[in-house]
């Protein structure tokens, strides 16, 4: 289905960092926070190599939220995948310690049936409670 105010598809990529908690109990939370700013740093800036359009933004606590304008399921693959290995990559410095995490990733698009945009949003948000219930660090593409 079309966006109706932008007359073209719509996808959306929802995810979280495993076990973020524990990161917290370990490091603190401090270390916690340098976690969030540089896997959305990293993230945002592997995004906006593919496309300066699609928009990365943070929707409460270690989940985010990646909107791509245009994109339909088979081109928001690359960009889930992409998303996904930049985080696994990154290793982040905090104090004498790396710190390594993963990600849980949920995506899909628009619909036709879509009643509202909730109805787009309950999906992607299914998607992304899949991967974390099936193991994390993996993506549900649906």
């Amino acid at each position: 289905m079309q966006s109706v105010a932008h007359k073209k598809n719509l996808a959306m990529v929802m995810f979280d960092i495993d076990h973020f908690k524990r990161v917290n109990d370990t490091y603190g939370h401090l270390a916690g926070d340098e976690v969030l700013k540089q896997v959305a740093s990293t993230v945002a800036s592997t995004i906006k190599a593919i496309n300066p359009e699609i928009v990365l933004y943070r929707t409460g606590g270690e989940e985010f939220n990646i909107l791509l304008p245009g994109y339909d399921i088979n081109r928001s693959r690359p960009v889930a995948e992409a998303a996904f290995d930049a985080v696994k990559e990154l290793k982040i410095p905090y104090n004498e310690e790396i710190l390594q995490v993963t990600i849980s990733v949920g995506v899909s698009v628009l619909h036709e049936g879509d009643h509202n945009p909730l109805d787009f949003y309950k999906r992607v948000d299914a998607n992304l409670y899949h991967s974390k219930k099936n193991g994390r660090q993996q993506i549900t593409i649906g």
